[in-house]
């Protein structure tokens, strides 16, 4: 797995070397983000300073960090995990 700091994410977005921030729901229902880098092939995940996956409990929470931390991103995609057959 491909990783990636929040200092390394916020130089590369500075630098504009990030292709697109992917949004990721998983099983657990939080969001994560997997970017594509301009300059490097595969998608590279965001981890902690203890090197675990960066989780947020909302997509309003997620959206308030990447606005007060990476200015304006390039694009942006979402992707919704499917949790109904997890609440039966």
């Amino acid at each position: 797995m491909n990783t990636l700091s929040e200092a390394e994410l916020t130089d590369f977005v500075k630098n504009k070397a990030v292709k697109r921030l992917n949004i990721v729901q998983n099983e657990s229902g939080k969001y994560q983000i997997v970017v594509n880098l301009t300059w490097k092939e595969g998608e590279w995940n965001l981890v902690t300073t203890r090197k675990t996956i960066r989780e947020w409990a909302s997509l309003d929470r997620l959206a308030r960090h990447i606005r007060e931390n990476y200015g304006t991103p390039p694009a942006i995609s979402l992707s919704l995990h499917n949790l109904e057959n997890q609440l039966k």
